[in-house]
């Protein structure tokens, strides 16, 4: 299938496998950290960008089924051995669990032999002679090993990488171990229990490994590096030398110095004293080792960078220098001497609030090729990094973490002079907004442009038309608000662009513009997974003849039907398309159409319902043409049903085979010939839903002016003497509160003060309100019915805010309705003054007569009503007319007859 992938993509997923071999290098953190994230390597670091979809198309295999369907399973016979390993992939036998010894074996297409969490407890002669096809072989995490077994390896001639890693109980290896591996290049000896070199290094000779080209050592405590620890590999082609996280305390200068082929040491998250680096460094030199890669990854370093250690790699051929994690919050011009030979620096997360200029200038670093300063703190584009010789910058995560995040400023025209740039990296930065002028001047960008999570909220039109030898571009994680319209006025000038990710963008549509991708004419690689797309135009993709890879899982698409509505049905026959986790409950005709045009699909994680009324139509239509869903190119076991239960899980080929056309609910629901029937049951019940809608429309519209017709009505009948046919209802004769208070909370200040003058001076009237009053758990609309009927009088606090709130309003429906209650019956006598009205108004600011209900304003304009001033004398006065108002009434004693 490789002959069909872009080049570029085939060249990424051998660079992530390299990645994969190498990710324990200087530049990976220890295997705890790994748990947390891994540190990207920065020999491959813009590679890494193509994993989302590289590692799509890595997974895809040679074939539609893949090696899982042929798995096989060998039982170990020899040394009592309750072994089973199974082949999990084309020629990889992973061996687990009670594993006791690698079975024998005759299957010669085994190239990779993992042997993981076993029961192991030593490997001897003959173990693994039987595998003599293997090319890699893995032995790790096996806890009880302690033994290896000169001879084990014997005649495996073929094997070019090994790992013995995480076997936490090894800590000797003889002599001899590794006899017989005459063409291994990569050996991993990572977190065993190797206190020292002499416990394993014998092993090690040329003369057992004479193409040995990798040693990684990390994570074992390893501790002290002497001068005679390394003679055993004199003579070796060892290149690469990797000490990360050894608890290394000291290296003699001259320990490596048989090592003549060195090329690369990494010697990350150890604390080494500046001074013997600098030594270290210097006797290399000396002794004409040829070091180009030197990995210093978080060793301690701090404050400033140390001046005898930078001169000691000025003077080397170094050309790849990794400082990553160290601390020097402050760089000054100076801090760095003239270093003709590097090519790449690694500043990444060295808590720096700076970058003035001249510190890499031309003349400083005048063949710096690759700057990577993500994980600092600059402000934005500081003109002090924006060196014109550089070809790749990386500023990701600049901004701080989410609790502490602040503005990255991109500028304008900041780029002018960057016209060797070819990647720039500046994802997960606080960037807002991008104009038309952020990337003026990157002509050259062609590589990427990473703009991952920069919490990206306008991006104007044009804005990326000078990039137009861009490949790479990568947007995801920036949820675009709703407003930010997708059009292709967007991607204009993007005419190379091979590889576009729009994942977790938080898009809803993309029919605002069918066209929008039309200015991508070369794109081979479209991710949009993780959005919030329920519809697929059918123009979406036809303007892109060339691609082969479209990401849509994890959104909302749901199935389209017509043939007319067909989305994939100009594209390349080579694309891939992954549709996992969607919103699919079946698969129409339509679809079916669309997927036989693809290379592969993908569609496990869709909810199929399983039921004749989304799939009769489905299998009449693939009778039809003598097909059936196998002939679709998907893995078969992921088309799952989702629903009714009885189906749940089960194969969604089983449901279609075992489907009964005949069966009486899907000839009377889906069948043609019940078509009208379907209607008649139809049709009404729709027009009923229809009508009702705008029935409650109008209501909710319209519901102030209905309640208050409902009132002049009610008012009208009690008028006309109907209320005499019910029994009058009985009011409270002894009220518990002197008056209910109805505000809006806008109003709580005011009303808290209210209270507070009512209630603790003379008469000391007793107030109803709903914060205090009101019982814990009770049905608020009952509490209000119950609370004005048990209140004398009732205080409305007439404002903006009150007749903005419904609640007022209704508690002001039941004001009303009290009023009518009482008008000239025995209780209004008994527990009011003189005929007064029990309504009380309180105006408090100006009100808009646009908010007003007709009931309010006729109360206004018809009753004496107290009105709030900011005066304190007529606070006073305001304050004594609505004491006298709501005080209770005199009862007068008079003196009995006397005799």
């Amino acid at each position: 299938m490789d002959d069909q992938l872009p080049k570029f993509m085939i060249s990424a997923i051998a660079e992530i496998n390299i990645f994969r071999e190498e990710k324990n290098d200087g530049q990976t953190k220890t295997h705890e950290e790994r748990k947390k994230g891994m540190v990207m390597p920065w020999s491959v670091f813009w590679q890494v960008l193509l994993l989302p979809c590289a590692l799509f198309l890595d997974s895809l295999g040679s074939g539609v089924e893949h090696a899982t369907d042929s798995r096989t399973v060998v039982t170990g016979l020899e040394y009592d051995s309750t072994c089973k390993c199974k082949e999990v992939s084309i020629g990889k036998m992973s061996c687990q669990a009670t594993c006791l010894a690698p079975p024998s074996t005759d299957n010669t297409n085994i190239s990779v032999l993992e042997i993981r969490s076993s029961t192991l407890v030593g490997l001897r002669v003959g173990t693994l002679s039987a595998w003599n096809s293997l090319k890699a072989i893995t032995i790790e995490d096996n806890y009880h090993l302690v033994e290896i077994e000169p001879g084990t390896f014997g005649g495996m001639d073929l094997v070019t990488n090994l790992s013995i890693s995480f076997n936490i109980n090894l800590s000797y290896l003889s002599e001899g171990v590794f006899e017989g591996l005459d063409s291994l290049v990569t050996l991993q000896l990572r977190k065993n229990n190797f206190s020292d070199f002499q416990s394993f290094v014998a092993a090690l000779s040329p003369k057992y490994l004479p193409w040995l080209r990798k040693l990684i050592l990390n994570e074992n405590p390893l501790q002290r590096v002497e001068v005679e620890d390394l003679v055993t590999l004199n003579g070796s082609l060892l290149e690469d030398l990797h000490l990360v996280s050894c608890q290394l305390e000291y290296v003699h200068p001259e320990s490596l110095n048989t090592l003549t082929h060195l090329r690369a040491v990494y010697l990350g998250l150890n604390t080494l004293n500046v001074s013997l680096l600098a030594g270290l460094i210097g006797e290399l030199t000396t002794s004409g080792v040829p070091l180009r890669i030197l990995n210093l990854y978080s060793v301690g370093l701090q404050s400033s960078i140390p001046e005898n250690l930078l001169n000691a790699i000025a003077d080397s051929g170094i050309t790849h220098l990794s400082l990553a994690r160290n601390q020097f919050q402050s760089l000054r011009p100076g801090s760095f001497p003239i270093m003709p030979h590097l090519l790449h620096l690694d500043l990444r997360e060295i808590v720096a609030i700076n970058f003035p200029q001249g510190i890499l200038n031309g003349t400083v670093a005048p063949n710096l090729t690759t700057l990577l300063f993500g994980g600092n703190r600059l402000p934005g584009i500081v003109p002090g990094i924006l060196l014109p010789h550089l070809e790749s910058l990386d500023l990701s995560s600049n901004s701080g973490d989410s609790r502490d995040r602040s503005y990255f400023d991109l500028g304008e025209g900041m780029f002018v002079n960057m016209t060797n740039l070819s990647y720039l990296n500046l994802s997960y930065n606080y960037v807002r907004t991008i104009s038309r002028k952020t990337f003026k001047g990157l002509t050259n960008l062609d590589k990427a442009l990473s703009l991952k999570n920069a919490t990206i909220v306008h991006i104007e039109p044009y804005s990326f038309s000078e990039l137009k030898n861009l490949q790479f571009l990568n947007l995801e994680d920036n949820l675009f608000p709703s407003y930010i319209n997708l059009t292709s006025s967007l991607f204009e000038g993007l005419m190379n662009l091979k590889v576009l990710l729009l994942g977790g963008c938080g898009i809803p549509s993309l029919s605002i513009d069918p066209d929008v991708f039309s200015p991508l004419a070369r794109l081979e690689y479209l991710g949009l997974e993780r959005n919030l797309l329920v519809t697929l135009s059918p123009q979406l993709f036809s303007p892109l003849p060339n691609l082969l890879g479209v990401d849509l899982s994890t959104n909302l698409i749901v199935p389209w039907k017509d043939e007319i509505e067909r989305v994939f049905k100009n594209v390349s026959t080579s694309l891939q398309v992954f549709m996992q986790d969607n919103k699919l409950t079946y698969i129409s005709p339509a679809m079916i159409e669309d997927f036989l045009d693809v290379e592969r699909i993908k569609l496990s994680g869709n909810p199929f319902t399983c039921d004749c009324r989304y799939f009769y139509r489905t299998k009449l239509w693939l009778g039809a043409r003598n097909l059936s869903l196998t002939s679709l190119r998907t893995t078969q076991s992921s088309l799952k049903c989702y629903s009714p239960d009885k189906w749940r899980e089960k194969s969604l080929l089983e449901y279609l085979d075992k489907l009964d056309l005949e069966e009486t609910i899907c000839k009377f629901v889906i069948n043609p010939d019940s078509d009208s029937i379907f209607a008649w049951i139809i049709t009404p019940v729709v027009i009923l839903m229809i009508v009702l809608l705008v029935f409650l429309i109008l209501w909710y519209k319209y519901r102030s002016y209905i309640r208050y017709w409902i009132f002049l009505a009610n008012v009208n009948m009690r008028r006309h003497g109907f209320k005499a046919r019910r029994k009058v209802q009985e009011g409270y004769s002894n009220y518990q509160y002197d008056a209910f208070v109805s505000y809006s909370n806008e109003d709580r200040n005011f009303v808290v003060r209210l209270v507070a003058m009512l209630e603790n001076y003379e008469p000391f009237l007793k107030l109803c309100v709903y914060e205090r009053d009101f019982e814990i758990g009770s049905v608020i609309s009952e509490s209000i019915l119950q609370s004005v009927a048990m209140s004398r009088r009732i205080v409305l606090i007439v404002s903006d805010a009150f007749v903005r709130s419904q609640w007022c309003m209704w508690e002001l429906q039941l004001a009303g309705s009290k009023k009518m209650f009482l008008e000239g019956g025995e209780k209004r006598r008994l527990s009011l003054r003189g005929g007064e009205d029990p309504l009380v108004l309180v105006r408090l600011g100006q009100v808009a007569d646009t908010n007003m209900t007709p009931f309010l304003k006729y109360l206004l304009k018809t009753r004496v009503y107290l009105e709030w001033d900011h005066e304190p004398k007529r606070q006073r006065q305001f304050w004594d007319r609505l004491r006298t108002t709501l005080s209770p009434p005199s009862i007068s004693i008079s003196p009995g007859p006397t005799n």
